[in-house]
């Protein structure tokens, strides 16, 4: 991680709210997410070692994951996915023991995604009665290739499994 990019991401934390879990607890959601069959298909991993960010973590880009613009960048829907990924916890922790999930995803690419490795980081912004807004970035090649913004949405009434 550069120095620009160092910065970016301690910016980020700033902005965003606390993870409401100790750090075992968080160890723990982290563990079974990354034991869901998606999070194996696409090769990345989450972390949540940090108490206000999430991090989605695609460690080797492989040609299945390339394509964008028909080019050896990362395609839209890997980095698409990444967020969902990222966003996604990064809200749905906001509400232990409720089922959440993202009902919106705006991703904006700023540049081709390209290098070896990527990271999705994301943070929630807000939270209300029911509602988490997220923001994240994507970097690869220690530059910032695309940000996101989302919200997830808990589900009335429905208890976690």
């Amino acid at each position: 991680m550069n120095q620009d990019q160092h910065a970016a991401i301690r910016a980020l934390k700033a902005r965003g709210r606390p993870i409401p879990m100790d750090e075992n607890a968080r160890r723990k959601w982290q563990d079974g997410f990354n034991a869901m069959p998606a999070m194996d298909a696409m090769g990345a991993r989450l972390d949540l070692s940090d108490d206000r960010l999430v991090r989605v973590h695609l460690s080797d880009v492989r040609p299945h994951h390339q394509g964008g613009l028909g080019s050896s960048a990362v395609n839209g829907a890997v980095i698409a996915g990444l967020f969902d990924a990222a966003l996604g916890v990064a809200g749905v922790v906001q509400f232990p023991g409720r089922r959440a999930g993202t009902v919106e995803l705006s991703v904006k690419f700023l540049r081709p995604t390209r290098g070896r490795s990527v990271d999705a980081w994301a943070v929630a912004l807000k939270k209300a009665e029911g509602l988490a807004f997220m923001e994240g970035e994507l970097y690869a090649g220690g530059r910032l290739c695309a940000v996101a913004t989302g919200i997830v949405s808990t589900a009335r009434g429905v208890a976690e499994d």
